[in-house]
Protein backbone atom coordinates (compact mmCIF):
# COMPACT_ATOMS: atom_id res chain seq x y z
CA UNK A 1 0.00 0.00 0.00
CA UNK A 2 2.49 2.48 0.75
CA UNK A 3 4.42 1.55 -2.62
CA UNK A 4 1.30 2.56 -4.29
CA UNK A 5 0.76 5.92 -2.76
CA UNK A 6 4.44 7.02 -3.29
CA UNK A 7 4.50 6.08 -6.98
CA UNK A 8 1.32 9.03 -6.74
CA UNK A 9 3.02 11.06 -5.22
CA UNK A 10 5.68 11.11 -7.79
CA UNK A 11 3.33 11.23 -10.27
CA UNK A 12 1.61 14.23 -9.30
CA UNK A 13 4.08 17.05 -10.08
CA UNK A 14 4.66 15.52 -13.12
CA UNK A 15 1.00 15.90 -14.48
CA UNK A 16 0.93 19.46 -13.02
CA UNK A 17 4.11 20.47 -15.28
CA UNK A 18 2.83 18.71 -18.15
CA UNK A 19 -0.92 20.71 -18.08
CA UNK A 20 0.92 24.31 -18.44
CA UNK A 21 2.03 25.16 -21.83
CA UNK A 22 5.55 26.10 -20.73
CA UNK A 23 8.26 26.86 -18.07
CA UNK A 24 9.25 30.58 -17.28
CA UNK A 25 12.38 29.73 -18.57
CA UNK A 26 11.18 28.56 -21.75
CA UNK A 27 9.17 31.98 -22.09
CA UNK A 28 12.13 33.89 -21.76
CA UNK A 29 13.80 31.83 -24.14
CA UNK A 30 10.79 32.05 -26.83
CA UNK A 31 10.62 35.58 -26.25
CA UNK A 32 14.38 36.63 -26.28
CA UNK A 33 14.49 34.24 -29.84
CA UNK A 34 12.35 36.70 -31.30
CA UNK A 35 14.09 39.30 -30.06
CA UNK A 36 17.53 38.24 -32.02
CA UNK A 37 15.34 37.08 -34.69
CA UNK A 38 13.64 40.47 -35.69
CA UNK A 39 17.46 41.98 -35.16
CA UNK A 40 18.77 39.41 -37.44
CA UNK A 41 16.46 40.64 -40.43
CA UNK A 42 16.87 44.34 -39.34
CA UNK A 43 20.84 43.71 -39.59
CA UNK A 44 20.25 42.01 -43.30
CA UNK A 45 18.78 38.78 -42.83
CA UNK A 46 19.75 35.12 -41.73
CA UNK A 47 20.72 34.25 -45.23
CA UNK A 48 23.26 37.41 -45.58
CA UNK A 49 24.18 36.87 -42.01
CA UNK A 50 24.91 32.84 -42.18
CA UNK A 51 26.97 34.00 -45.38
CA UNK A 52 29.81 35.25 -43.75
CA UNK A 53 32.82 33.76 -44.47
CA UNK A 54 35.26 36.06 -43.66
CA UNK A 55 35.31 39.60 -41.97
CA UNK A 56 37.73 42.22 -42.55
CA UNK A 57 37.64 44.67 -39.94
CA UNK A 58 39.36 48.01 -39.55
CA UNK A 59 39.56 50.27 -35.74
CA UNK A 60 41.00 53.22 -35.37
CA UNK A 61 40.66 56.02 -32.48
CA UNK A 62 41.73 57.03 -29.54
CA UNK A 63 41.72 55.11 -25.97
CA UNK A 64 41.81 56.54 -22.41
CA UNK A 65 40.68 53.61 -20.21
CA UNK A 66 39.36 54.23 -16.86
CA UNK A 67 42.45 54.10 -14.47
CA UNK A 68 45.23 53.90 -16.67
CA UNK A 69 45.96 57.08 -18.00
CA UNK A 70 49.01 59.20 -16.91
CA UNK A 71 47.31 60.85 -14.12
CA UNK A 72 44.31 59.60 -11.91
CA UNK A 73 41.71 62.44 -13.23
CA UNK A 74 40.67 64.13 -16.03
CA UNK A 75 41.57 65.47 -18.89
CA UNK A 76 43.28 62.65 -20.05
CA UNK A 77 45.97 61.81 -22.70
CA UNK A 78 44.62 60.10 -24.97
CA UNK A 79 46.41 57.26 -26.55
CA UNK A 80 45.98 56.15 -29.79
CA UNK A 81 44.90 52.61 -30.93
CA UNK A 82 44.63 50.90 -34.66
CA UNK A 83 43.73 47.56 -35.19
CA UNK A 84 43.32 45.38 -38.47
CA UNK A 85 41.17 41.93 -38.55
CA UNK A 86 40.87 39.33 -41.11
CA UNK A 87 38.81 36.25 -39.43
CA UNK A 88 38.14 33.31 -41.45
CA UNK A 89 35.13 32.14 -39.60
CA UNK A 90 35.01 29.05 -42.01
CA UNK A 91 38.50 27.47 -41.82
CA UNK A 92 39.04 28.88 -37.93
CA UNK A 93 42.21 31.16 -38.72
CA UNK A 94 42.88 35.20 -37.91
CA UNK A 95 45.63 37.80 -38.83
CA UNK A 96 45.19 40.42 -36.34
CA UNK A 97 47.34 43.81 -36.18
CA UNK A 98 47.59 45.87 -33.83
CA UNK A 99 49.62 49.48 -33.03
CA UNK A 100 49.38 51.57 -29.81
CA UNK A 101 51.36 54.25 -28.11
CA UNK A 102 50.76 57.02 -25.35
CA UNK A 103 50.92 56.42 -21.65
CA UNK A 104 54.87 55.38 -22.12
CA UNK A 105 54.22 52.25 -24.36
CA UNK A 106 54.07 51.91 -27.91
CA UNK A 107 53.51 48.28 -29.64
CA UNK A 108 53.34 46.87 -32.94
CA UNK A 109 52.15 43.51 -33.30
CA UNK A 110 50.84 40.61 -35.44
CA UNK A 111 49.06 37.73 -34.43
CA UNK A 112 48.50 34.64 -37.25
CA UNK A 113 46.66 31.71 -36.31
CA UNK A 114 45.86 29.11 -38.88
CA UNK A 115 46.05 25.28 -39.13
CA UNK A 116 45.51 24.86 -35.39
CA UNK A 117 49.00 26.92 -34.78
CA UNK A 118 49.69 30.59 -33.65
CA UNK A 119 52.62 32.63 -33.97
CA UNK A 120 52.79 36.60 -32.16
CA UNK A 121 54.98 38.38 -33.98
CA UNK A 122 56.43 41.33 -32.62
CA UNK A 123 57.59 43.89 -34.84
CA UNK A 124 59.73 46.41 -32.12
CA UNK A 125 61.58 43.39 -30.80
CA UNK A 126 61.36 41.30 -33.69
CA UNK A 127 60.45 38.15 -32.51
CA UNK A 128 58.36 35.31 -33.23
CA UNK A 129 56.48 33.69 -29.83
CA UNK A 130 54.54 30.76 -30.63
CA UNK A 131 50.82 30.78 -29.54
CA UNK A 132 50.18 27.07 -27.54
CA UNK A 133 47.72 24.79 -28.84
CA UNK A 134 45.31 25.55 -26.00
CA UNK A 135 44.88 29.26 -27.45
CA UNK A 136 44.19 28.94 -30.81
CA UNK A 137 40.84 26.54 -30.52
CA UNK A 138 37.49 27.59 -31.88
CA UNK A 139 36.43 29.26 -28.02
CA UNK A 140 39.23 31.58 -28.37
CA UNK A 141 38.31 33.00 -31.78
CA UNK A 142 34.98 34.46 -30.17
CA UNK A 143 36.67 37.08 -28.54
CA UNK A 144 37.16 38.46 -31.92
CA UNK A 145 33.23 37.68 -32.52
CA UNK A 146 32.32 40.49 -30.56
CA UNK A 147 34.28 42.62 -32.82
CA UNK A 148 30.58 42.84 -34.65
CA UNK A 149 26.84 43.12 -33.90
CA UNK A 150 27.07 40.57 -36.75
CA UNK A 151 29.08 38.04 -35.68
CA UNK A 152 27.16 38.03 -32.01
CA UNK A 153 24.20 37.67 -33.38
CA UNK A 154 25.29 34.50 -35.06
CA UNK A 155 26.74 33.43 -31.81
CA UNK A 156 22.95 33.69 -30.54
CA UNK A 157 21.56 32.03 -32.63
CA UNK A 158 24.13 28.72 -32.38
CA UNK A 159 23.43 29.18 -28.87
CA UNK A 160 19.66 29.75 -28.83
CA UNK A 161 19.32 27.53 -25.88
CA UNK A 162 21.29 29.92 -23.50
CA UNK A 163 19.20 33.16 -24.74
CA UNK A 164 17.08 34.73 -22.18
CA UNK A 165 14.98 38.41 -21.83
CA UNK A 166 15.69 40.66 -19.50
CA UNK A 167 13.39 43.14 -20.19
CA UNK A 168 12.99 46.52 -21.39
CA UNK A 169 14.97 49.71 -21.03
CA UNK A 170 16.29 53.03 -21.72
CA UNK A 171 19.64 53.78 -23.75
CA UNK A 172 20.37 57.57 -25.42
CA UNK A 173 16.93 57.74 -25.35
CA UNK A 174 15.56 55.20 -27.31
CA UNK A 175 13.38 52.56 -26.11
CA UNK A 176 15.48 48.94 -25.81
CA UNK A 177 15.12 45.24 -25.72
CA UNK A 178 17.49 43.28 -23.46
CA UNK A 179 18.07 39.99 -23.82
CA UNK A 180 21.13 38.30 -22.52
CA UNK A 181 22.90 34.47 -23.99
CA UNK A 182 26.29 32.59 -22.89
CA UNK A 183 28.72 32.94 -25.83
CA UNK A 184 30.83 29.78 -26.82
CA UNK A 185 33.80 31.39 -24.56
CA UNK A 186 31.33 31.25 -21.68
CA UNK A 187 31.02 34.67 -21.69
CA UNK A 188 27.56 36.20 -20.74
CA UNK A 189 26.48 39.11 -22.43
CA UNK A 190 23.05 41.53 -22.41
CA UNK A 191 22.10 42.74 -25.97
CA UNK A 192 20.16 45.78 -26.62
CA UNK A 193 18.11 45.90 -29.07
CA UNK A 194 17.13 49.19 -30.30
CA UNK A 195 12.80 48.62 -30.42
CA UNK A 196 12.33 51.19 -33.30
CA UNK A 197 15.30 49.98 -35.98
CA UNK A 198 15.95 46.70 -34.67
CA UNK A 199 20.25 46.73 -35.00
CA UNK A 200 21.83 46.32 -31.68
CA UNK A 201 22.67 49.41 -29.98
CA UNK A 202 25.35 48.01 -27.35
CA UNK A 203 26.09 45.22 -25.49
CA UNK A 204 27.48 44.54 -22.15
CA UNK A 205 30.02 42.80 -19.62
CA UNK A 206 29.77 42.76 -15.78
CA UNK A 207 33.65 43.70 -14.25
CA UNK A 208 34.64 44.76 -11.30
CA UNK A 209 35.61 48.50 -10.89
CA UNK A 210 38.17 49.27 -8.39
CA UNK A 211 36.23 52.34 -7.71
CA UNK A 212 32.58 51.80 -8.31
CA UNK A 213 32.56 47.62 -7.87
CA UNK A 214 30.39 45.51 -9.94
CA UNK A 215 29.97 47.78 -13.30
CA UNK A 216 29.14 47.45 -16.93
CA UNK A 217 31.31 47.28 -19.77
CA UNK A 218 29.66 48.49 -22.96
CA UNK A 219 30.60 48.39 -26.58
CA UNK A 220 28.39 50.76 -28.39
CA UNK A 221 27.85 50.22 -31.80
CA UNK A 222 26.90 53.91 -33.94
CA UNK A 223 26.01 55.10 -37.29
CA UNK A 224 24.69 52.02 -39.30
CA UNK A 225 25.23 52.51 -42.75
CA UNK A 226 24.87 49.92 -46.21
CA UNK A 227 27.46 47.05 -47.11
CA UNK A 228 25.58 45.00 -49.69
CA UNK A 229 22.73 43.70 -47.84
CA UNK A 230 24.09 43.93 -44.44
CA UNK A 231 23.79 47.23 -41.95
CA UNK A 232 27.50 47.98 -40.66
CA UNK A 233 28.06 50.26 -37.71
CA UNK A 234 30.86 52.63 -38.64
CA UNK A 235 31.60 53.90 -35.41
CA UNK A 236 32.19 52.29 -31.70
CA UNK A 237 32.60 53.45 -28.42
CA UNK A 238 33.45 51.61 -24.90
CA UNK A 239 32.28 52.75 -21.55
CA UNK A 240 33.21 51.79 -18.28
CA UNK A 241 31.61 52.27 -15.61
CA UNK A 242 29.80 55.19 -16.78
CA UNK A 243 32.88 56.53 -18.59
CA UNK A 244 34.20 56.57 -21.64
CA UNK A 245 37.14 55.02 -22.65
CA UNK A 246 37.99 54.81 -26.19
CA UNK A 247 36.55 55.96 -29.62
CA UNK A 248 36.80 53.85 -32.85
CA UNK A 249 36.00 54.34 -36.66
CA UNK A 250 34.75 51.51 -37.88
CA UNK A 251 35.44 50.12 -41.50
CA UNK A 252 33.95 46.32 -42.55
CA UNK A 253 33.96 44.05 -45.18
CA UNK A 254 32.45 40.45 -45.51
CA UNK A 255 33.84 38.25 -47.48
CA UNK A 256 36.57 40.22 -49.56
CA UNK A 257 38.79 39.40 -52.45
CA UNK A 258 41.78 37.82 -51.74
CA UNK A 259 41.89 37.03 -48.32
CA UNK A 260 44.32 34.10 -48.46
CA UNK A 261 47.28 37.19 -48.90
CA UNK A 262 46.82 38.47 -45.38
CA UNK A 263 47.65 35.06 -43.83
CA UNK A 264 50.91 34.96 -45.50
CA UNK A 265 53.05 36.57 -42.51
CA UNK A 266 56.31 35.35 -42.62
CA UNK A 267 58.97 34.99 -39.92
CA UNK A 268 61.70 36.10 -41.86
CA UNK A 269 64.41 37.94 -39.86
CA UNK A 270 62.76 37.65 -36.95
CA UNK A 271 63.78 35.67 -33.87
CA UNK A 272 62.09 32.66 -32.98
CA UNK A 273 61.78 32.40 -28.99
CA UNK A 274 59.74 30.38 -26.58
CA UNK A 275 56.22 30.13 -26.40
CA UNK A 276 54.98 32.08 -22.86
CA UNK A 277 54.14 29.92 -20.06
CA UNK A 278 50.37 29.40 -19.90
CA UNK A 279 50.52 29.46 -16.05
CA UNK A 280 52.73 30.81 -14.17
CA UNK A 281 53.59 29.58 -10.95
CA UNK A 282 53.11 30.91 -7.58
CA UNK A 283 56.36 31.62 -5.80
CA UNK A 284 58.13 33.70 -2.96
CA UNK A 285 61.35 35.33 -4.33
CA UNK A 286 64.04 35.81 -1.85
CA UNK A 287 66.40 38.67 -3.18
CA UNK A 288 68.37 39.05 0.83
CA UNK A 289 67.54 38.89 3.82
CA UNK A 290 63.83 39.84 5.34
CA UNK A 291 63.14 41.18 1.34
CA UNK A 292 61.09 38.53 -0.83
CA UNK A 293 58.75 39.10 -3.81
CA UNK A 294 55.55 37.54 -4.05
CA UNK A 295 55.14 36.28 -7.80
CA UNK A 296 52.57 34.87 -9.40
CA UNK A 297 49.95 34.81 -6.04
CA UNK A 298 47.42 38.33 -6.35
CA UNK A 299 47.39 37.20 -10.34
CA UNK A 300 49.64 35.77 -13.12
CA UNK A 301 52.16 38.10 -13.70
CA UNK A 302 51.58 39.99 -10.82
CA UNK A 303 54.38 40.60 -8.10
CA UNK A 304 54.49 42.00 -4.69
CA UNK A 305 57.67 42.60 -2.61
CA UNK A 306 57.49 42.59 1.28
CA UNK A 307 60.54 43.96 3.25
CA UNK A 308 60.88 42.51 6.89
CA UNK A 309 61.66 45.38 9.39
CA UNK A 310 62.69 44.81 13.34
CA UNK A 311 59.20 44.83 14.17
CA UNK A 312 56.75 45.41 11.08
CA UNK A 313 56.77 44.53 7.57
CA UNK A 314 56.27 46.91 4.75
CA UNK A 315 54.60 45.61 1.55
CA UNK A 316 55.04 47.54 -2.08
CA UNK A 317 52.40 47.36 -4.12
CA UNK A 318 48.39 45.72 -4.16
CA UNK A 319 47.69 44.28 -7.62
CA UNK A 320 45.05 42.44 -8.46
CA UNK A 321 42.15 41.87 -6.70
CA UNK A 322 41.03 41.46 -2.87
CA UNK A 323 40.71 37.41 -3.44
CA UNK A 324 44.64 37.53 -4.71
CA UNK A 325 45.52 40.26 -2.19
CA UNK A 326 44.49 37.88 0.41
CA UNK A 327 46.52 34.97 -0.56
CA UNK A 328 49.87 37.40 -0.44
CA UNK A 329 49.25 38.62 2.64
CA UNK A 330 49.20 34.83 3.78
CA UNK A 331 52.42 34.43 2.19
CA UNK A 332 54.09 37.06 3.24
CA UNK A 333 53.54 36.19 6.80
CA UNK A 334 54.49 33.00 5.92
CA UNK A 335 57.66 34.33 4.49
CA UNK A 336 58.08 37.06 7.06
CA UNK A 337 56.38 35.50 10.25
CA UNK A 338 55.78 37.29 13.69
CA UNK A 339 55.23 40.84 12.71
CA UNK A 340 52.90 43.04 10.89
CA UNK A 341 52.22 44.42 7.66
CA UNK A 342 52.16 48.28 8.58
CA UNK A 343 52.57 50.24 5.25
CA UNK A 344 51.21 49.52 2.15
CA UNK A 345 53.35 51.27 -0.74
CA UNK A 346 51.09 51.81 -4.11
CA UNK A 347 53.59 53.07 -6.90
CA UNK A 348 51.23 54.63 -8.87
CA UNK A 349 47.00 54.87 -9.22
CA UNK A 350 46.95 52.80 -12.25
CA UNK A 351 43.76 50.17 -11.32
CA UNK A 352 45.37 46.57 -11.43
CA UNK A 353 48.12 47.96 -9.39
CA UNK A 354 45.65 49.28 -6.59
CA UNK A 355 43.25 45.76 -7.31
CA UNK A 356 43.89 44.37 -3.97
CA UNK A 357 44.82 47.66 -1.78
CA UNK A 358 41.16 46.93 -0.17
CA UNK A 359 42.68 43.67 1.67
CA UNK A 360 45.77 45.77 3.19
CA UNK A 361 43.54 48.04 4.36
CA UNK A 362 41.58 45.12 5.87
CA UNK A 363 44.66 43.73 7.33
CA UNK A 364 45.38 47.64 9.15
CA UNK A 365 48.43 48.70 6.98
CA UNK A 366 48.97 52.77 6.50
CA UNK A 367 49.00 53.37 2.55
CA UNK A 368 51.86 55.19 1.69
CA UNK A 369 51.79 57.04 -1.40
CA UNK A 370 51.84 60.69 -3.78
CA UNK A 371 49.45 62.91 -2.12
CA UNK A 372 47.18 62.88 -5.83
CA UNK A 373 46.42 59.49 -5.41
CA UNK A 374 44.67 60.24 -1.95
CA UNK A 375 41.22 60.61 -3.39
CA UNK A 376 41.53 57.34 -5.65
CA UNK A 377 42.47 55.21 -2.25
CA UNK A 378 39.65 56.54 -0.38
CA UNK A 379 36.97 55.93 -3.52
CA UNK A 380 38.00 52.63 -3.66
CA UNK A 381 38.02 51.91 -0.33
CA UNK A 382 34.80 53.32 -0.02
CA UNK A 383 33.18 51.08 -2.91
CA UNK A 384 30.84 48.53 -2.68
CA UNK A 385 32.61 45.03 -3.13
CA UNK A 386 32.06 41.80 -0.98
CA UNK A 387 35.67 41.58 0.93
CA UNK A 388 36.58 41.46 4.19
CA UNK A 389 36.94 45.29 4.01
CA UNK A 390 33.19 45.59 3.36
CA UNK A 391 32.59 43.25 6.46
CA UNK A 392 34.55 45.54 8.41
CA UNK A 393 34.96 48.68 7.39
CA UNK A 394 37.82 51.00 7.91
CA UNK A 395 38.50 54.14 6.63
CA UNK A 396 42.65 53.90 5.01
CA UNK A 397 44.97 55.95 6.45
CA UNK A 398 47.71 57.57 5.00
CA UNK A 399 51.99 58.78 4.85
CA UNK A 400 52.51 60.56 1.87
CA UNK A 401 55.86 61.12 -0.34
CA UNK A 402 56.58 64.95 -0.10
CA UNK A 403 59.11 66.69 -2.59
CA UNK A 404 59.80 63.62 -4.43
CA UNK A 405 61.34 61.25 -1.43
CA UNK A 406 60.43 59.25 1.64
CA UNK A 407 62.32 57.67 3.55
CA UNK A 408 61.95 54.56 6.30
CA UNK A 409 63.97 53.23 8.59
CA UNK A 410 64.55 51.09 11.76
CA UNK A 411 68.66 51.95 11.61
CA UNK A 412 69.01 48.39 10.26
CA UNK A 413 67.00 48.30 7.51
CA UNK A 414 65.80 51.56 4.83
CA UNK A 415 63.71 51.77 2.26
CA UNK A 416 63.78 54.97 0.12
CA UNK A 417 60.72 55.58 -1.56
CA UNK A 418 61.21 58.40 -4.26
CA UNK A 419 59.15 59.77 -7.23
CA UNK A 420 60.57 59.18 -10.79
CA UNK A 421 57.69 61.41 -12.26
CA UNK A 422 57.19 62.65 -14.27
CA UNK A 423 56.78 59.57 -16.26
CA UNK A 424 55.56 59.13 -19.60
CA UNK A 425 53.38 56.23 -17.68
CA UNK A 426 52.37 58.12 -14.83
CA UNK A 427 52.81 61.81 -13.69
CA UNK A 428 53.73 60.53 -9.99
CA UNK A 429 55.47 57.21 -9.72
CA UNK A 430 57.18 56.07 -6.97
CA UNK A 431 59.97 53.27 -6.35
CA UNK A 432 61.37 51.50 -3.67
CA UNK A 433 65.27 51.28 -3.08
CA UNK A 434 66.86 49.71 -0.75
CA UNK A 435 70.60 51.26 -0.97
CA UNK A 436 71.71 48.30 1.38
CA UNK A 437 70.65 45.37 -0.80
CA UNK A 438 71.01 47.47 -4.17
CA UNK A 439 67.65 46.38 -5.49
CA UNK A 440 64.89 48.93 -6.94
CA UNK A 441 61.27 47.78 -7.15
CA UNK A 442 59.22 49.44 -9.99
CA UNK A 443 55.84 48.71 -11.67
CA UNK A 444 55.14 49.37 -15.29
CA UNK A 445 58.42 50.59 -15.77
CA UNK A 446 60.71 48.08 -17.39
CA UNK A 447 60.23 44.56 -17.42
CA UNK A 448 61.79 40.87 -18.69
CA UNK A 449 58.79 38.28 -20.37
CA UNK A 450 58.96 35.28 -18.68
CA UNK A 451 60.11 33.29 -21.91
CA UNK A 452 63.66 34.76 -22.38
CA UNK A 453 62.83 36.92 -25.42
CA UNK A 454 64.64 40.35 -26.02
CA UNK A 455 62.42 43.23 -24.86
CA UNK A 456 63.11 45.33 -27.97
CA UNK A 457 63.60 49.16 -28.36
CA UNK A 458 63.33 50.36 -24.42
CA UNK A 459 59.84 51.81 -23.93
CA UNK A 460 59.11 55.90 -23.47
CA UNK A 461 59.05 55.53 -19.54
CA UNK A 462 61.77 52.78 -19.21
CA UNK A 463 64.18 55.44 -20.96
CA UNK A 464 62.94 57.73 -18.69
CA UNK A 465 63.16 55.82 -15.92
CA UNK A 466 66.86 54.79 -16.72
CA UNK A 467 67.55 58.78 -17.05
CA UNK A 468 66.33 58.88 -13.48
CA UNK A 469 68.33 56.28 -11.68
CA UNK A 470 71.13 58.02 -13.70
CA UNK A 471 70.93 61.24 -12.81
CA UNK A 472 70.25 60.45 -9.10
CA UNK A 473 73.05 58.35 -9.26
CA UNK A 474 71.62 55.15 -8.18
CA UNK A 475 73.37 52.23 -9.22
CA UNK A 476 71.03 49.08 -8.52
CA UNK A 477 72.21 45.66 -9.17
CA UNK A 478 68.40 43.98 -9.54
CA UNK A 479 65.83 45.37 -10.69
CA UNK A 480 62.61 43.16 -9.28
CA UNK A 481 59.19 44.18 -10.90
CA UNK A 482 55.32 44.44 -10.22
CA UNK A 483 55.44 42.26 -13.97
CA UNK A 484 58.01 39.52 -14.85
CA UNK A 485 61.12 38.56 -13.84
CA UNK A 486 63.40 40.26 -11.78
CA UNK A 487 66.42 41.30 -13.77
CA UNK A 488 70.08 41.63 -12.95
CA UNK A 489 71.88 45.23 -14.09
CA UNK A 490 73.34 43.58 -16.98
CA UNK A 491 69.66 42.60 -18.38
CA UNK A 492 68.54 46.53 -17.51
CA UNK A 493 71.56 47.94 -19.42
CA UNK A 494 71.20 45.70 -22.35
CA UNK A 495 67.78 47.05 -22.50
CA UNK A 496 68.13 50.59 -22.65
CA UNK A 497 72.27 50.37 -23.90
CA UNK A 498 72.75 54.10 -25.60
CA UNK A 499 69.29 56.12 -24.37
CA UNK A 500 70.50 57.72 -21.31
CA UNK A 501 72.35 60.80 -21.53
CA UNK A 502 75.81 61.23 -20.28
Amino acid sequence: MLKIITCILLAAPLATAAARPDTLAERSQARARKIVDAAVTAIGGAEALQGIEVVKLQLQGEVWPRLQMPTPNPPFEASQFQESLVLDMKDNRLVLEQRNSGAGSEGHNTIVIKAGEGTNFDHRARTATPIPAAQTSQPQFVQYYRRLPHLILRQALERANTLRYLGEDSFEGRRQQVVTFVMADTQQIALYVDSKTGLISKYELIFTDPLRGEQGSEIIFANYTSAGKLKVPQEWRWRLADEVAARYKVKAEFNPAGGDQAFDVTERGYERVAALPLNLKPSVEKLADNVVVVHNVAAQNYNTMAIGFRDHIVAIEAPGSSDGADKVIQRIKEALPGKPIKYVVVTHHHGDHIGGLRSFIAEGATVITTRTNRSVVETMAAAPQSDRLARNPRKPEFLFVESGRRVLTDGDQTIELIDVGPNPHAREMLVAWLPKQRIVFQGDLFFLPNNDAPVGPPQPSTISFAQKLKDMGLAPERVASVHGRTATIDDFARAIDGVTKN
